[in-house]
């Protein structure tokens, strides 16, 4: 039975959910199309050894599922959607707490730096994505900021009108060109307002 959002419960599915390269072989993974290491190395451009060594911790910890095809071993997501279970984040230590922002922080950063690095060899980013079939960075490389106002109870609706999106335009529909879509990495954090977070704490 597919599960829609897996919470991580322990420190070891946290650390592998902050890790950049377990992030990294966890974003290429499907939850309905099985692949193999070699897949992943080759979509990924990462050493298949690491690849490998990746997967069997995720096995581990019960976060991805497995099954033999063709004498080969394969691998899929085990849910749709991967977060941290509130419970855990209030309780583990203050070095793990630092793993996970700076880990998130890095996975980020990490993606930029990469597609920036490539860029150079084409003089500008412009030129590199137009090279590659993308929009001008405008378009490309957007980063939306802004502060909303919610009530508690209407929190895990707006997690689910987030998913919403990331499932209307997760694939190419069937009847449609693949060659006229281009595929980006979307990414959603939120945290609370820190000044009013300081005053209520002061407040009370």
């Amino acid at each position: 039975m597919k599960e829609e959002n897996f919470r991580a419960k322990t420190i070891e599915q946290t650390n592998l959910l902050t890790d950049p390269f377990g992030l990294t072989v966890l974003s290429i993974l499907e939850i309905d199309n099985y692949m193999s290491a070699n897949d992943i190395s080759e979509m990924s451009g990462e050493e298949v050894n690491l690849i490998e060594e990746y997967l069997e911790l995720f096995l581990e910890e019960n976060m991805i599922k497995a099954k033999t095809i063709d004498n080969s071993k394969n691998y899929a997501k085990k849910a749709e959607y991967y977060s941290f279970s509130p419970e855990l984040l209030s309780t583990i230590p203050d070095k793990i707490q630092d793993h996970l922002i700076f880990g998130l922080i890095h996975a980020i950063q990490g993606d930029y730096y990469d597609l920036l690095k490539l860029a150079k060899e084409y003089n500008d980013l412009d030129s590199a994505l137009g090279k590659a079939g993308y929009p001008e960075p405008k378009k490309s490389l957007d980063l939306l900021m802004g502060r909303i106002f919610i009530k508690e109870d209407d929190i895990e609706e707006l997690e689910e009108e987030i998913n919403d999106i990331f499932k209307k335009y997760k694939e190419v529909p069937e009847d449609k060109n693949k060659e006229e879509y281009l595929s980006f990495d979307l990414n959603f954090l939120m945290k609370p307002t820190m000044s009013n977070f300081l005053k209520n704490i002061k407040d009370n």
